[in-house]
């Protein structure tokens, strides 16, 4: 599964403007798109010398989140990310008219709607989500050592804090960055992508808005949130740089939360007691912010 994208981004070709290396683009500063029918994959090249690559796999919720440097050769920018290497084949601006070109120059652009959104990713073998309230809260969850390296701490990390959002500019106590649309958010020497984005923003549940964690004392790290009075979203991490995102629906019934997804086998009515539900053999805990 951790190759589940490479393909995509093997070939890089040039937008229509020259960079610092004459005739061939400058891709310090810059972020690109190439898409097929259901996979996407965004480069971000955040300064001369670090990258931040997203790959999603709409078909399957996948999303594989890697960090690294990036050198340029030529007509050749080589990426070293998390332990893969990629490389990426620039062309000359003026070839017009190439079968190959697939790739488009992005910029910075102001998100349809922050509320209810999460934004999520992995870096440096912690996993960071962003949940942005309607009432202009964000509720940022940190997930320590994934993969339980010999020696270092594991486990949550949750706070509650400010944010504000003028166009495409960001600024919160994680200090200040930039979104490209529904796509990607720039912060903190990363590119992290929308997961989620609430659809249904009306009405209130006394789940919603609510974060609920399951035991991680043998798995990579999960959890649900419900992102409205109707919708929810689960995560569940994969590996040190995959996690897979489902969405559906849910209704609170008495003392029970009634799960429904496109997929049959994931819908489940799910008794809430003391703080605690089980949804597909996970037992999942309600987080104090």
């Amino acid at each position: 599964m951790k190759r589940f994208l490479y393909a995509l981004l093997i070939v890089f070709l040039a937008a229509t403007s020259c960079g610092k290396n004459g005739l061939y683009i400058s891709v310090d500063n810059t972020a690109w798109e190439i898409s097929t029918a259901t996979q996407v994959g965004w480069p971000c090249f955040l300064d001369d010398q670090h990258v931040s690559v997203i790959q999603v796999n709409h078909q399957n919720g996948n999303y594989q989140t890697l960090n690294g440097t990036f050198s340029v050769k030529g007509h050749r920018v080589d990426v070293m990310a998390d332990g893969t290497s990629l490389y990426m084949v620039r062309t000359f601006s003026h070839l017009k008219n190439s079968s190959n070109r697939n790739y488009k120059k992005l910029s910075p652009e102001a998100p349809e709607s922050l509320d209810g959104s999460i934004w999520a990713h992995l870096k440096d073998g912690d996993f960071t989500f962003y949940y942005f309230q309607e009432n202009g809260t964000c509720r940022k969850g940190v997930y320590q050592n994934v993969t339980r390296r010999e020696g270092f701490e594991d486990g949550w990390e949750f706070e509650n804090y400010p944010y504000t959002a003028s166009g495409s500019h960001f600024s919160s106590a994680d200090g200040k960055g930039y979104f490209f649309h529904n796509s990607f958010l720039q912060l903190n020497g990363a590119a992290i992508p929308l997961v989620s984005a609430s659809e249904n923003k009306a009405g209130s549940s006394s789940l919603k808005g609510t974060v609920w964690t399951f035991n991680t004392e043998n798995a990579y790290p999960g959890f649900i949130v419900f992102t409205s009075a109707t919708e929810f979203t689960r995560i569940l991490v994969g590996s040190n740089v995959i996690f897979a995102v489902l969405t559906g629906t849910y209704e609170v019934k008495g003392n029970s939360v009634a799960f429904q997804t496109e997929a049959a086998e994931l819908c489940e009515t799910c008794p809430i007691e003391d703080g605690q539900f089980t949804y597909l053999k996970k037992t999942y805990s309600l987080v104090s912010f």
